[in-house]
């Protein structure tokens, strides 16, 4: 190491030594001296608007070939028309096509036997679980998830646009 660097780090320690003792002289003077009291929260601040804003639930509406759907109802129309559209169709293809990424830690789709691993009351919670609701792939098979939020339906709504579908969000 350089000595010009070894002596500009020890005078920065002397300096920083300097003001912890500083710090400790006053410190010390105060122990006498009373603690001010407060009321927590402050009554003005009870008084006065949310710092935040107030939070609304987001239901916003999205039009796909002519119906109104929610964000789940959306999402289990297009893998729907997907799969019409892709008649023979796997269940690792589903999954590729609609990545587990883009819903979060449940995924898009699902094959039946390992949603059913949840639990029934998990399975018909989280997944459009009515016989007339599950997607009979040619290899299995699988539910739709129904957990769909402002968080993300963006990640699915880029996806299904990608793949050509019109959707269009209405307040």
């Amino acid at each position: 190491m350089d000595a010009e660097i070894v002596v500009e780090l020890f005078s920065r320690i002397k300096a920083l030594e300097r003001d912890v003792a500083e710090l400790k002289e006053k410190i010390s003077g105060m122990e006498n001296s009373p603690v001010p009291s407060f009321d927590f929260p402050p009554r003005h601040v009870m008084n006065s608007r949310p710092l935040l804003p107030e939070r609304k639930r987001d239901t916003t509406r999205y039009t796909f070939d002519g119906v109104v759907y929610s964000k789940k109802g959306l999402v289990y129309a297009v893998v729907k028309k997907y799969v019409i559209d892709h008649p023979e169709i796997s269940c690792t293809d589903l999954r590729l096509v609609f990545d587990k990424s883009l819903q979060g830690s449940i995924g898009v789709v699902e094959k039946v036997d390992i949603a059913k691993q949840r639990g029934e009351t998990e399975y018909r919670i989280r997944f459009f679980s009515d016989e007339n609701e599950v997607l009979h792939l040619r290899d299995g098979d699988m539910v739709v998830c129904t957990q769909w939020g402002i968080m993300n339906i963006p990640r699915f709504l880029a996806v299904a646009k990608r793949l050509g579908y019109q959707i269009t969000a209405i307040s």
